[in-house]
């Protein structure tokens, strides 16, 4: 999987039962552009939507946001590096502002990775859950997906376990977690199949799955299988939940490499199988690291992601109104510069409301909001923020409010923080 860096951080992990002899080994297109500009800004719109900074009190060097909102609030967590440590730390918004923050997990072994981002998740008032991406010791960038659960709304978090099972030196991430019925559901990236490489048959054809588990609110790990056995090796997951349960959205891969993506519900019991919401045929023998995204109110379903089909670079959406039983045919949201990293939330009046980075002028990069209405109709692109650099290396993350949306992103500067804002009046 691509890293932008890694800290040797964390060392409250689980206990492993064993390791493969084998290492995953996964083809990636790098992204141009690692550094971060020092001129981020943002911007205000007079006539409409208004943009508000929300002070976060995230430390110089930090970086990874992801803000999750269900019914119980909305939770933003980070990574922040000191020393030889890092902690993954976390705020909730009340009232338009951030609590203060608080810490999951901190030491040395705790895996940081630029597109593949830890998270914290209220499942219901008192029940929250997080994950971090888990070193395997002595291994060459091994890594699992670790999991706790707090039964306090985060004043305290329980021994963490494994969401995967499968013991071997393969990476594992690109997690993401969700309330299920009662119980906490997650979906990740799993590489356990590339351990079976070996010299003796190099060409054999492996891929990374889909994989879940559910977890009880003790922590315990309930259920655990297997979605897709083949899919996309490091483009982000996510979740949303309809009336007949969750719909995981993903980057799919063929063993031709068209890497389109795909949208399964899980109803009647089982993972159903897969409905394309984009076959736009794109052929790439390597991850483009540019997941897609979905949510839902109710039956009304958008799903958005990025893509490069044909050598036309767009950020794209589909809208289900059976609550992703079918979706119908996707129009662009961006044809002209999407850079992608693309995030989706639904409003009241089923608006859309996408964010991405696209191209700017002067070789800069924009952070971009536009909303989609339910009948298709395209605001106006509007302006977050702006980086100097040509292609940034960071998934800006939003959620949705009472007062509109709230998106999280890594600032500029040298090094950067996370930074917030609040978008209203958006319609």
């Amino acid at each position: 999987m691509f890293r932008r860096h890694s800290f040797i951080v964390s060392d409250a992990r689980p206990e492993r039962a064993g390791a493969a002899a084998a290492v995953l080994a996964v083809a990636a297109v790098a992204l141009a552009g690692c550094g971060r500009a020092a001129d981020d800004h943002s911007t205000h719109a007079s006539d409409g939507p208004t943009i508000r900074l929300i002070d976060v009190g995230a430390q110089a060097g930090s970086g990874e946001p992801q803000i999750v909102a269900t019914d119980a609030g909305v939770v933003l967590s980070w990574l922040e590096a000191s020393d030889d440590r890092t902690a993954l730390r976390f705020a909730a918004l009340a009232d338009g502002a951030w609590s203060s923050a608080r810490t999951v997990t901190s030491g040395t072994g705790l895996f940081a990775n630029w597109a593949d981002v830890p998270s914290v998740v209220p499942i219901t008032s008192q029940i929250w859950a997080a994950h971090w991406l888990a070193l395997v010791a002595d291994s060459l960038g091994a890594y699992d997906v670790a999991a706790a659960v707090s039964r306090d709304a985060g004043k305290s978090f329980g021994a963490p376990v494994l969401l995967n099972d499968d013991g071997t030196e393969t990476e594992h991430g690109f997690a993401t977690l969700f309330p299920w019925d009662g119980d906490i559901g997650a979906v990740w990236l799993d590489g356990r199949q590339l351990a079976e490489w070996s010299f003796d048959e190099p060409d054999a054809f492996l891929g990374v799955s889909l994989r879940y588990a559910r977890l009880a609110y003790s922590g315990e790990v309930l259920e655990r299988g297997e979605i897709d056995d083949l899919v996309c090796d490091c483009c982000q997951t996510d979740v949303a939940l309809a009336p007949t349960g969750p719909i995981v959205i993903y980057r799919d891969r063929t063993p031709e490499e068209v890497r389109d993506v795909a949208v399964r519900r899980f109803a009647n019991g089982r993972w159903l199988d897969p409905v394309g919401i984009g076959a736009e045929g794109w052929h790439i023998e390597g991850c483009p690291v540019n997941g897609p995204a979905i949510a839902a109110t109710g039956n009304d379903v958008v799903g958005v992601w990025f893509t490069a089909a044909d050598g036309k670079a767009r950020v794209r959406l589909a809208r289900s109104t059976d609550g992703g039983e079918s979706f119908a045919p996707a129009l662009d949201v961006d044809a002209e510069g999407a850079l992608g990293q693309a995030d989706v939330e639904l409003l009241d009046d089923a608006t859309a409301v996408v964010s991405w980075w696209r191209r700017a002028p002067g070789g800069r990069t924009a952070l971009a909001l536009r909303t989609v209405g339910a009948d298709g109709t395209l605001g106006a692109i509007m302006t977050v923020a702006e980086k100097a650099t040509p292609q940034p290396l960071d998934v800006p993350e939003m959620a949705r409010t009472r007062d509109g949306v709230v998106i999280a992103w890594t600032g500029s500067g040298d090094p950067g923080r996370v930074v917030t804002a609040l978008v209203s009046g958006l319609r």
